[in-house]
């Protein structure tokens, strides 16, 4: 039986009432509500959904969000929950820049137009430009900071390294001198899945230190892409597979690390 009925019965009624009463709204005219109104009514929906899943959120290096919008953060991608985890820890706006093939899912795009995220298509490269000019229009208001998944798309496989990071997804923040915040995520892999079933889903966050422009003045957005995945990678492998199988040993005695999942 699908192990997530239960987490579907708490989160219908909410999900329904949000798409109703201000989601649609917020998607169709985004302009007329304040951006900050928007991102705290998506969050607390988001915390409702985490929570029915039973997604046990655990943060390191919070201390290193920094107030300063906008500021851009760079995390590796593992599943469809990606997202939902950054929107659960980050109470400064954000939004995302997502692959347009989220058009199709129900719900889900209509939140994300609700924070103004963009779709594009990864294949078409004037697309993706005219994606991260309409992401430098936002930067005088101050009022988000932007989340992009520099992979392009999950890493299914989450025992190999990461994909490779694509520079260009570095260029519009490095011209425009914003803070680049590194973000290490593991365990997402496990959600949204018909099996195993476990009492409980870690999901290890890791906010890395901020690259700030004085440091990257000077490197190449190439050089600055595998900075950024070369710090990612380092903390998945050294710090997070470890926590995460010693926290799978806790609530699970007979676990055994999965290549399968």
């Amino acid at each position: 039986m699908f192990h997530y009925t239960k987490a579907v019965v708490r989160v219908l009624f909410p999900l329904i009432f949000s798409y109703i009463t201000w989601m649609k709204k917020y998607a169709k005219n985004p302009i007329k509500y304040p951006f900050d109104v928007r991102y705290k009514k998506l969050q607390k929906l988001v915390r409702k959904v985490t929570k029915a899943l039973q997604v046990d959120l655990i943060i390191e290096g919070k201390e290193n969000l920094i107030d300063e919008m906008p500021s851009f953060y760079a995390p590796n991608h593992l599943s469809f929950y990606d997202p939902l985890a950054f929107l659960c820890i980050s109470d400064d706006p954000c939004t995302f820049i997502s692959k347009k093939e989220i058009l199709t899912y129900p719900i889900v795009p209509t939140a994300l137009k609700a924070i103004e995220g963009i779709f594009i298509n990864r294949d078409d490269l004037k697309q993706t430009l005219k994606a991260m000019l309409n992401m430098e229009k936002t930067f005088a208001k101050k009022d988000r900071s932007w989340v992009v998944f520099a992979e392009g798309t999950r890493r299914k496989d989450h025992m190999m390294v990461l994909k490779e990071f694509h520079h260009g997804t570095f260029r519009t923040p490095q011209r425009n001198k914003l803070p680049i915040i590194p973000i290490a995520i593991f365990g997402t892999f496990r959600i949204l899945k018909l099996k195993p079933q476990y009492k409980k889903y870690p999901v290890f966050i890791k906010i890395l230190k901020p690259i700030f422009p004085n440091e990257y003045e000077n490197m190449t957005t190439e050089e600055l892409a595998r900075r950024v995945q070369d710090e990612i990678q380092k903390a998945i492998s050294f710090d997070l597979r470890k926590k995460d199988y010693e926290y799978m040993k806790k609530i699970n005695k007979k676990y055994k690390f999965n290549m399968n999942y």
